[in-house]
């Protein structure tokens, strides 16, 4: 499953790859508790938040284990302003302040948008790096977590289909069955579909 979107959103804002800034709402349906931010790449800061909650990071805490506890298909991501990039914080304030959200555990609008490290920076944090590299443990577990990321098809972590699927989803493509249509029958959304049938995804499976 994926967030909710307006059809009207889904065309104007990800179809056409809108980049600006972006002052979003994500709401629970259920109970009407939601989550106010902002962005200047839409579709990149979306597919964030599908992949924080899915692996549970702690980033945006209560918004993720909110959305674990109630699923996907009764949140909504709707797009509230369209605003100039620099006044994308003072416009996210303004909303955190008028509406209160439940989900936002920091009511202080924040972003790292633009931000450029210094070199000192960078470079304390290259030394703490390999300081932590140096241990066993932790480079074992980290070269663990990566080689997840590393499979393909149904064996990584975030698949949501196995190669049965696949194969039937291009049988039906060759068909000439639509892409909503298939993703309805397997509950995927069309962009899984979509990136199937473009060979951007699952190019192993072959038919």
């Amino acid at each position: 499953m994926i967030l909710n979107i307006s059809k009207e959103d889904k065309v104007k804002y990800f179809k056409n790859k809108f980049k600006g800034g972006i002052i979003y709402k994500i709401e629970n349906t259920l109970n009407g508790k939601f989550y106010i931010g902002s962005t200047a790449n839409l579709n990149k800061r979306y597919y964030t938040h599908l992949t924080d909650i899915r692996r549970n990071k702690r980033t945006c805490v209560k918004l993720i284990r909110a959305v674990n506890k109630y699923g996907e298909e009764n949140f909504t991501f709707e797009i509230l302003e369209k605003c100039d990039i620099d006044s994308v914080l003072l416009r996210e304030q303004y909303y955190l302040d008028t509406l209160n959200p439940e989900y936002n555990i920091s009511k202080i609008a924040g972003s790292n948008l633009g931000i450029k490290r210094t070199n000192e920076t960078k470079l304390k944090k290259s030394i703490c790096q390999k300081e932590k590299w140096k241990d066993e443990d932790y480079r074992e577990k980290h070269l663990k977590a990566l080689s997840k990321n590393w499979r393909k098809g149904s064996s990584h972590r975030m698949a949501k289909l196995t190669e049965e699927d696949v194969v039937k989803i291009k049988l039906k493509l060759k068909e000439s069955i639509s892409q909503v249509e298939i993703s309805k029958e397997l509950n995927v959304s069309c962009y899984t579909i979509s990136d199937i049938k473009k060979g951007k995804t699952w190019k192993h499976v072959q038919i």
